[in-house]
């Protein structure tokens, strides 16, 4: 056999070998071909999700279109961070398995449970050929992005909204230590003593340091707040009416919502101008 038919021949022998390689390879699908979808359940559909995430537990709650954590303490939730969380059930897989080896998968021991209404979401280990993560879903595996699983907070405490207001919780008016401000004719006013000083615009400034100000901190453990420094009522643009207390801490003040167990924490600087529109006039 002359060398170029040798070489001829190996050549054949190769593309053969690569024709079965091939063929016996699960196959990728393009992005031309149609994805799996993950789940047919609607984000807006979703009234309860239940986070398990290392041992940890998290359940939350759609109250009255607004989510709440029900569990293991009750506050509002950060609702961009919930939609986030809701983004998984968009999601498509150009794969998609029987459930039958959980352990092959890495899904017989997961770090992260999800749970959408009676919908099981389990997340499991990572394909080493597409860094894609495993994800079963009631009795399929898909494969999917990791960053579905990194936007699930480890702690419970991180799904709590940093703001003493929701979005949708537009005051009126604000009652702390016998002062009345309230807003009229779309100004704010003050009924005190000594309101002559304060402006429709300083006012105005105040009503927005409660609306955007956001908690330093986030305190679950109120055990060492047992004194109130002061009481404020807040009435909404809805009606709803809303009490907070606040109790004195080191360099700063906890507000506690009634019916809430979570405390937001503000510096002093931060809570002398949320208690007094005065301290922002000083300031």
């Amino acid at each position: 056999m002359t060398y170029h038919s040798q070489l001829n021949l190996i050549m054949l022998v190769t593309v053969i070998g690569l024709a079965v390689f091939l063929y016996l390879t699960p196959r990728f699908q393009s992005e031309s071909d149609e994805a799996y979808s993950v789940s047919l359940r609607k984000p807006e559909s979703v009234q309860t999700i239940r986070i398990v995430r290392h041992g940890q537990e998290a359940a939350l709650q759609r109250i009255a279109g607004i989510w709440h954590l029900v569990q293991p303490y009750s506050a509002r939730a950060d609702t961009a961070l919930v939609e986030k969380i809701l983004h998984v059930l968009s999601a498509n897989s150009r794969q998609r398995f029987p459930l039958k080896d959980p352990e092959g998968f890495s899904l017989d021991h997961p770090g992260i449970e999800l749970y959408f209404d009676n919908d099981h979401f389990v997340f499991g280990g990572l394909a080493p050929v597409t860094n894609e993560q495993y994800l079963a879903i009631n009795d399929h595996i898909y494969l999917v992005s990791p960053r579905y699983a990194i936007w699930i907070p480890a702690s419970p405490l991180d799904l709590v909204s940093a703001k003493l207001l929701a979005d949708n919780e537009i005051p009126v008016q604000f009652e702390l230590d016998g002062v009345v401000i309230r807003q009229q004719n779309g100004q704010w006013d003050a009924v005190s003593e000594n309101s002559g000083s304060l402006t429709h615009t300083l006012l105005e400034s105040w009503a927005n340091l409660w609306r955007f100000n956001q908690a330093t901190e986030l305190a679950t453990d109120l055990r060492d707040h047992s004194d109130i420094q002061t009481v404020i009522t807040i009435i909404l643009q809805d009606g709803r009416q809303i009490r907070i207390d606040v109790f004195k801490s080191n360099s700063g003040a906890v507000f506690l919502r009634s019916g809430e167990q979570v405390g937001y924490y503000f510096s002093d600087s931060v809570s002398r101008r949320l208690l007094s529109p005065y301290a922002v006039k000083a300031d």
